[in-house]
């Protein structure tokens, strides 16, 4: 009898989920096919099939991870201010890493990060969806100086990079297991260093002593 057009046998969502906790907990090039073939409840044969080789199969979960987090920053910035939006995107985030029903994300990219030569396209792929998001908090932030909530002289791209090593500050925190309780604390208080709208954010080029005082930078948000 024919198998033509028969379902696989196995649920490929519940199998990926699997192959990713494997990957998260020993690495890339720690996992082994028979390891994966094992956490994920198929055969050798099912497994090709349905996901080519280990190489195939890293890269969709990596996938996975780039696609739920360009939903969070392109909801985020929908916000009513640049403010509100960068607050959400790390709000978001935080809520994802500490999620129990899935592998904590910036593992799985710790995990392409140490890869050998099989992740150089991933992490290639990885930097340039980095990119991509910096671009979209940016020209939010950008949208807020043109609509004079930001100052017209702040540098958008500092702004935006001091966000995101806010994100991975708190993606590192979660990873050493601090509660979502406290993260969010984290939140609360790294947004008070949100410029005001008349204190622009010095760019890297800018001379030390140059622009505002410490003390206008720390002026209370209007």
């Amino acid at each position: 009898m024919s198998t033509r057009g028969r379902p696989r046998g196995f649920d490929r969502d519940a199998a990926l989920l699997a192959a990713t906790r494997l990957f998260w907990a020993r690495g890339y090039d720690g996992t082994s096919l028979a390891d994966l073939t094992a956490a994920m409840g198929i055969s050798p044969s099912s497994f090709y099939a349905a996901f080519t080789d280990k190489r195939t199969l890293f890269a969709e979960a990596v996938q996975h991870y780039m696609q739920r987090y360009t939903a969070i920053y392109i909801e985020a910035v929908r916000s009513a201010t640049a403010r509100e939006a960068a607050e959400k995107i790390l709000r978001d985030s935080v809520d994802e890493f500490t999620d129990t029903e899935r592998p904590m994300s910036c593992l799985v990219v710790s995990a392409a990060i140490q890869g050998g030569r099989d992740t150089i396209d991933v992490r290639q792929t990885l930097e340039e969806h980095q990119h991509a998001l910096a671009a979209i908090l940016t020209e939010r932030i950008e949208q807020d100086q043109a609509a004079g909530r930001l100052d017209p002289g702040l540098d958008a791209a500092v702004l935006t990079d001091w966000v995101r090593t806010l994100w991975e500050g708190l993606s590192n925190q979660s990873n050493a297991s601090v509660p979502r309780t406290r993260l969010h604390q984290i939140i609360d208080l790294a947004m008070t260093a949100w410029p005001a709208a008349g204190a622009p954010v010095r760019s890297p080029a800018s001379p030390i002593g140059s622009g505002s005082s410490s003390r206008d930078r720390s002026a209370p948000q209007t």
